[in-house]
């Protein structure tokens, strides 16, 4: 997996039959899950797409074959400067932001500790837009868990247990 430096998180707002608030993770590949593609001519086409689609959590454009890739899960992430991706926003009132069960963020490894709860992961990271929470044990033991602040994504991957959160609006 190559790693992937988002410098900017991009809030967009779209207007059209679907209106939704687009997170864009510039230069960023993300394998896996399509179950849906068609050609666009921008970004746009697959955020309103994904919106439409209760399934959807992700999608990537393809700037090159202008293709939009329509995705229910999330593999892992590569660094390709043809593509950019998307998430769906998180349908929580007053949460503007992308939370993903089952994903793990990597970003800055200098600001990841232990933590009792993914709550508490939450509020240690405010200062940061993204955390990701992973519990370390599989045997159902109530320990800590792993905690990772940051705000550049280097990738995105499945890893079953783990919460990852993006909030552009902090930070």
């Amino acid at each position: 997996m190559v790693a992937t430096s988002v410098v900017v998180l991009l809030l967009m707002q779209v207007s059209g039959a679907a209106v939704q608030s687009c997170l864009f993770l510039p230069n960023v590949h993300l394998v896996g899950g399509t179950v849906d593609e068609f050609p666009a001519n921008e970004i746009t086409a697959c955020c309103v797409a994904c919106s439409n689609s209760p399934c959807c959590i992700a999608y990537t454009f393809d700037s090159v074959r202008k293709r939009c890739f329509i995705k229910t899960s999330i593999g892992h992430s590569l660094e390709d400067y043809t593509m950019t991706s998307g998430l769906k926003q998180t349908s929580r009132k007053g949460f503007l932001g992308v939370t993903l069960k089952n994903t793990k963020i990597v970003g800055d490894n200098s600001n990841r500790l232990q933590l009792r709860s993914e709550e508490e992961c939450r509020q240690y990271c405010q200062a940061y837009q993204v955390f990701s929470y992973g519990p370390q044990n599989e045997d159902g033991e109530p320990r800590s868990g792993e905690c990772a602040c940051t705000m550049r994504i280097k990738s995105i991957s499945y890893h079953y247990g783990s919460t990852a959160e993006i909030n552009p609006s902090q930070g």
